[in-house]
């Protein structure tokens, strides 16, 4: 995969997070008290998985510092 900024080859990896995390999306962070699923555009990217480490297989471009994902 080519970087959309510089066009270089991306290097082929996993974003991942903490062991009890997953990786979600909304139009803004919640707060650690809100239900993370009512928040404002909530997508869920990666189930959470007690005791494992929520990892998706991504690209990156160092130089630009681009990740890219496909969920």
């Amino acid at each position: 995969m080519c970087c959309p900024k510089c066009g270089k080859e991306m290097k082929k990896g996993y974003l991942f997070a903490t062991k009890d995390g997953g990786f979600s999306f909304a139009d803004e962070v919640p707060g650690m008290l809100k239900n993370a699923k009512n928040a404002s555009g909530f997508i869920e990217i990666t189930p959470v998985r007690l005791n494992h480490r929520a990892s998706i297989e991504a690209y990156c471009c160092e130089d630009c510092r681009v990740i890219h994902i496909l969920y």
